[in-house]
């Protein structure tokens, strides 16, 4: 038998009656009291740690990033709308994404994500042990190796674990784990299933710059999430995993099976019977053309250059973050119009192409990385090259596209080339009207412009005839005077193969379109439409302008012929008599921001200006002498459809109402039976301007009705080379206008203008003293010519008062000074060494006018003029 322990005798047990007993009984009780002593310190260090382990979870980093998630804000799509404020004209965004909410993602994309990456994701805490368990078994036991993340933690993953992370190893990679579940378990503490899978479907990357399912049904299926199939959604849902492996653009064989073991997943979780997943994997995948293209701004070629120009103003104002994370841009551009003068501007080049330049054989190299790009491509550069405009997938007759020579036959003198998804073969008949020879003229490699005269969609098959992008450019833009707003803007032929905006950064020197400026001075400074203005000849130690028709000088004429015939003798000596410091002020109240050249040439155009400039400066005459700053952009907001900007109406006062109108009647002269009377076949009071450089380099005309002021350039980009001794600004520019505006204003009331008031007082005793001032200078040269009549300067068929009949044709720049024309987007004209003679008498001081000077605002980009 086991000795019985001693019987405690202590009546307490307090500390010191333990230690007081005696060894044996001491020991027996130190045995009775271990076990419960042990116990209560584990539970008190169990609380202890429970305490710091919530107020880590509570207080740590992970808990205020993923409580940040509530003012989650991810990048989303800017959209810009026409002046209908509904028509969609372009987008562009950091990243494409287009967010739903949980109740509008169907149940066939959730179940497709649910089956794929956690079935049991409403049954766990965003750690699932369950799931941890069987992927180790299933990686220790098969060679397939299977992740145990929940869906929680692939969100966590995306959201907060950076790609360095991601790529760890070894301690790293657990540290990253631990990190990973710990925001899991955050996110499933702050948010509910539902919030949780509304993130997850919004955030993840789909390939090609497409980040949710809505942007990535948009993207590969040109449709909506809500319209996806059930073998669609599957194809989406195995995406994330591996985008650059599982994206069917990037490997359609690979993602079809990604997307096969999805649709096994589904029919495993019981979300589709088994028979639904058979007939789902037995159909091949179907995507849309403009899938495997990256999404131009522009929905539509016609609005590249507005778009673009957009898309600046908004980044200079906003940066590049903000004006491309989900703003709603509502413009001014008209959808109609637009369309129209982009196709006005393409067609009067093409014109131009054919009539002057001719064929030039000129083609563009796709990037390839043979001979340091110059070719040949290889095959698999030619497949997968991709024309940022074959995105759009219209392929309708008539219309033109760049097409890709990727094969030429030599003995068969035929080539194939492709469009997107769409080819065509091109033989000598289809080599349109500069009849060469495809194998002499092609080469594999090379973007030629085609126009489409036959589709066949069920082939994907294009009957196509070739044509050439022309080398001359051309820009047009249409302004309504009495807003300001910009209804439509062509900066060129093709955005795609040339950014530049000729509209806006495009400085060239005006011609004649220049002189209204000058003869509005005159007018403020007293004179009338029907006051004289000598066409005495001009020479300025050697420098003598002419005439379009290269007289001299002409008989004194009338303001008003003068202006309608663009007389340039006549336009010198207005210059000249009103003063150039006072002609270069009234150039800058009409918000030219270039500062004109201070010599008499100036006043046939030798100041380089844009047209956007020219345009706004014209819109202060229909609208009596106010100015009102132009603009694009009527009214920005942002994601949450707060106003960020809306436009204000800016006016300047520039000259009077009466200066103003009396412009108005004179410039109709120039459209009634000057040099723009071609433009009398609208049928509607117009006036304007036409203008021609020196040499025939540039060719404008500037055209308004009472309301709405078009303005329209053509010349070669960056140089001054001769457009033809033929091409005039009533040749060249005025029958685009024509073209133009009657389509614009066939739906229009038609409006007269108004007719100016009498002369105020104060200028009818201005125009007395300029009559007094005219009449002795008018004296003081008939009495200087009676005295130079030997001079070895004049010419026997000279005679100052010989009438020169005028040609009806624009005038050009004078011959001399000569001036280098350097690169766009903006030059300075050389000064002439010359100097000129004095200037009369100076205006006193109270008869000038009072300048208007126009408020700075922030510039866009290309429109700042040069240094003064």
């Amino acid at each position: 038998m086991s000795a019985k322990p001693p019987v405690s005798r202590l009546k307490s047990y307090t500390p010191q009656a333990i230690v007081g007993a005696p060894p044996g009984e001491r020991k027996h009780i130190l045995r009775r009291f271990w076990f419960p002593a042990v116990i209560l310190l584990a539970l008190a260090a169990g609380g202890l740690s429970g305490i710091i382990a919530a107020y880590q979870l509570n207080y740590s980093q992970a808990a205020s990033e993923v409580a940040a998630l509530a003012t989650y804000r991810p990048s989303i799509v800017t959209r810009i709308y026409a002046d209908d404020e509904k028509t969609l004209i372009g987008e562009f965004a950091l990243e494409k994404r287009i967010p739903l909410r949980f109740e509008e993602i169907r149940p066939v994309m959730k179940n497709a994500i649910l089956a794929v990456e956690d079935v049991r994701f409403y049954d766990h805490v965003g750690i699932d042990p369950i799931r941890i368990v069987g992927a180790t078994w299933k990686n220790l036991t098969s060679e397939k190796a299977e992740g145990g993340s929940t869906l929680t933690q692939q969100l966590a993953k995306n959201l907060f674990i950076t790609r360095e992370e991601v790529r760890g190893k070894n301690i790293e990679t657990l540290k990253r784990k631990m990190n990973e579940w710990v925001l899991a378990l955050q996110i499933e503490r702050y948010y509910t299933k539902n919030q949780i899978m509304e993130l997850y479907a919004n955030h993840i990357f789909l390939g090609a710059n497409a980040y949710g399912v809505e942007a990535g049904a948009e993207t590969y299926f040109g449709k909506q999430a809500k319209d996806l199939t059930l073998e669609e959604a599957a194809l989406l849902a195995g995406i994330p995993k591996a985008p650059g492996e599982y994206s069917p653009t990037a490997n359609a064989t690979k993602a079809k099976e990604r997307r096969d073991l999805v649709l096994d997943q589904i029919a495993k979780a019981g979300f589709a019977s088994q028979a639904e997943v058979d007939a789902a994997k037995a159909k091949p995948i179907q995507l849309a053309d403009s899938a495997y293209y990256q999404a131009p701004q522009a929905l539509s070629p016609e609005f590249d250059y507005p778009i673009e120009y957009i898309r600046q103003d908004l980044e200079d104002k906003y940066t590049t973050r903000v004006a491309q994370t989900g703003l709603s841009v509502y413009t001014s551009i008209n959808v109609a119009a637009q369309k129209k003068a982009y196709e006005v501007v393409r067609a009067g080049l093409r014109w131009y192409d054919k009539s002057h330049a001719g064929w030039h054989s000129s083609y563009a190299m796709i990037p390839t990385a043979a001979n340091n790009g110059a070719g040949p491509p290889t095959s698999q550069e030619l497949s997968s090259y991709k024309y940022p405009d074959w995105y759009r997938n219209d392929y309708t007759p008539g219309r033109y596209l760049m097409g890709l020579v990727t094969k030429v036959d030599q003995g068969k003198d035929e080539a194939t080339v492709r469009f997107g998804n769409y080819t065509a073969t091109v033989n000598g008949a289809d080599m349109g009207w500069g009849k060469r020879q495809p194998r002499n003229e092609f080469k594999p490699g090379y973007l030629a412009e085609f126009i489409i005269r036959e589709v066949d969609k069920k082939t994907r098959r294009l009957k196509v005839e070739l044509n050439q992008i022309p080398g001359v450019q051309g820009s047009m833009m249409t302004l309504n005077a009495k807003t300001g707003e910009i209804v439509t803007m062509v900066g060129g032929y093709d955005f795609l193969t040339n950014k530049f905006n000729n509209a806006v950064q495009a400085y060239r020197q005006t011609g004649s379109a220049f002189k209204p400026f000058i003869y509005t001075a005159a007018i403020e400074w007293g004179m009338t439409p029907d006051t004289t203005v000598s066409g005495a000849p001009i020479n300025i130690n050697g420098w003598q302008p002419h005439n379009y028709d290269g007289s001299l000088g002409n008989g004194d004429l009338p303001l008003k012929t003068a202006l309608a015939h663009s007389m340039n003798i006549p336009a010198v000596h207005l210059l000249q008599t009103v003063g150039i410091q006072t002609g270069a002020q009234m150039v800058r109240r009409f918000g030219i921001k270039v500062p004109m050249a201070p010599y008499l040439p100036s006043a046939l155009g030798a100041t380089e200006v844009p047209l956007d400039q020219m345009v706004s400066a014209y819109s202060t005459f229909p609208n009596k002498g106010i100015r009102v700053d132009p603009h694009m952009i009527r009214r920005v907001l942002d994601r949450d459809g707060a106003v960020l900007e809306e436009w204000e109406k800016t006016t300047y006062k520039v000259v009077s109402e009466y200066v103003a109108l009396t412009m108005v009647s004179m410039m109709r002269g120039v459209v009634q039976g000057g040099t723009a009377s071609a433009a009398q076949v609208l049928g509607v009071p117009l006036a304007g301007k036409t203008g021609t450089v020196n040499d025939h380099t540039d060719v404008w005309f500037l055209g308004y009705t009472p309301t709405y002021v078009t303005g329209v350039w053509m010349g070669y980009p960056g140089r001054k080379k001769p457009l033809g001794n033929d091409m005039t600004g009533a040749h060249g520019a005025l029958p685009l206008f024509i073209d133009f505006m009657k389509d614009f204003l066939k739906d229009k009331p038609k409006e007269d203008f108004t007719k100016a008031p009498t002369m105020p007082e104060d200028m009818k005793e201005m125009y007395k003293q300029r009559q007094r001032e005219l009449a002795l200078e008018r004296a003081q040269m008939t009495a200087d010519e009676d005295e130079e009549k030997t001079d070895e300067n004049a010419k026997p068929n000279s005679n100052p008062n010989a009438m020169t009949t005028p040609k009806l044709q624009d005038t050009t720049l004078p011959p001399a000074p000569k001036t280098d024309m350097p690169a766009e987007p903006r030059t300075t004209t050389e000064t002439p060494k010359k100097t000129e003679p004095a200037a009369p008498a100076a205006t006193p001081a109270q008869s000038r006018p009072r300048e208007a000077e126009p408020a700075k605002k922030k510039g866009k980009k290309g429109d700042d003029g040069p240094p003064g």
